[in-house]
């Protein structure tokens, strides 16, 4: 048994695949509000991704605590998970939501300032495509310069 409330899973292993298959093409009397179907890792994931966002360029300095604190206003955070890539000045964070509502401005808005640092928001169900479509790059750009120097632009 995994996940609770409306993501609550059972999940059965069967010794072949005609056993799961009879099992899944089958109504069950006894459990009537039950759906069977072949149990697909992936698909699960994918339907986190459409509550989910990814939270990057954060500083080492802004904690888990801190993060999930800002982010509650936006709705109820169902898990976040902080990681980091090795010789990073930056962490990364993956939080999900109850529902899908709740990153629905992060289709538009792709940043938020917490603790005067600007964070990248991206949806998880974002293709990479999606990703790049709203990303400049600048080069020769002066070692000062901040983003608040930016916004105005």
């Amino acid at each position: 048994m995994t996940g609770s409330g409306e993501a609550k899973r059972l999940v059965i292993h069967f010794h072949t695949a005609e056993a799961r298959d009879l099992c899944a093409g089958s109504t069950h009397p006894e459990f009537p509000d039950l759906i069977f179907h072949a149990h697909d890792p992936r698909q699960l994931r994918s339907n986190e991704d459409l509550w989910a966002i990814q939270v990057t360029d954060i500083p080492f300095f802004i904690k888990k605590d801190n993060l999930m604190a800002y982010f509650k206003k936006f709705g109820n955070i169902t898990s976040c998970r902080f990681f980091f890539r090795p010789n990073t000045k930056v962490q990364q964070a993956r939080i999900v939501y109850d529902n899908a509502d709740s990153i629905a401005r992060f289709t538009d808005q792709w940043a938020v300032y917490c603790f005067s640092t600007c964070l990248r928001i991206t949806p998880c169900f974002y293709t990479v495509d999606q990703n790049r479509q709203f990303v400049a790059t600048s080069r020769n750009s002066p070692n000062q310069i901040e983003i608040d120097h930016l916004i105005l632009i």
